[in-house]
């Protein structure tokens, strides 16, 4: 056994292993969503001219303004009779879909978990605090009154950091969507309707 903790009193240790518990409760609903985060930014990226909308494609990267760009080409070449307002709609309402649910969806649910999981390191840590009170350990009952408070603090700052998170993407994928329907952007679109 390591020196260092064969030298800790076990209140010390088992304080320890609830707050790592508790960290671990909230950090990975945290990372997980963040993750999230990243691929909907890298997804949610502007690009306002075709050059750019090129690049991406051959990058291999593919972007929801791009994929829009695409459902737009397509539909504007293979259904020529329909309205141009309702093929805009119909793709918008399938690039929002598919933004729902590769991003928002999974977002909201890692951030929606993190306070009932602050809620149980709270409840654990009471647990504890009441044990050592009967104990009559100090040591005990600071661990645990911190284990408490922390797994409150760390899980409610992860979801109103995931929540903002949340927000950002969906004002970011209003702006990609509003650059594919930009002047320069539906000029290529008719180009295209009318070569096909």
């Amino acid at each position: 056994m390591d020196p260092i903790f064969s030298t800790l009193p076990l209140e010390l240790t088992l304080a320890a292993a609830i707050s790592l518990v508790s960290l671990a409760g909230a950090g990975l609903p945290f990372y997980r969503g963040f993750r999230i985060f990243l691929r909907g930014r890298a997804a949610t990226r502007r690009l306002q001219t075709a050059e750019m909308f090129e690049e991406a494609n051959s990058s291999g990267i593919a972007p929801l303004s791009q994929r829009m760009m695409s459902v737009l080409t397509r539909s504007f070449s293979e259904h020529p009779e329909q309205s141009p307002d309702f093929v805009r709609d119909a793709t918008r309402q399938f690039v929002l879909n598919d933004y729902d649910m590769s991003y928002a969806r999974p977002l909201s649910m890692y951030s929606n978990i993190l306070p009932p999981i602050g809620f149980i390191g709270t409840t654990l840590g009471m647990m504890v605090l009441f044990v050592s009170l009967q104990l009559s350990n100090n040591t005990l009952q600071i661990g645990a009154l911190s284990v408490a408070l922390s797994s409150t603090i760390l899980a409610l700052l992860g979801f109103a950091a995931l929540e903002g998170c949340r927000i950002r993407l969906y004002a970011r994928l209003m702006c990609c969507i509003d650059d594919v329907f930009d002047a320069d952007l539906a000029a290529q679109l008719s180009e295209t309707r009318r070569s096909a």
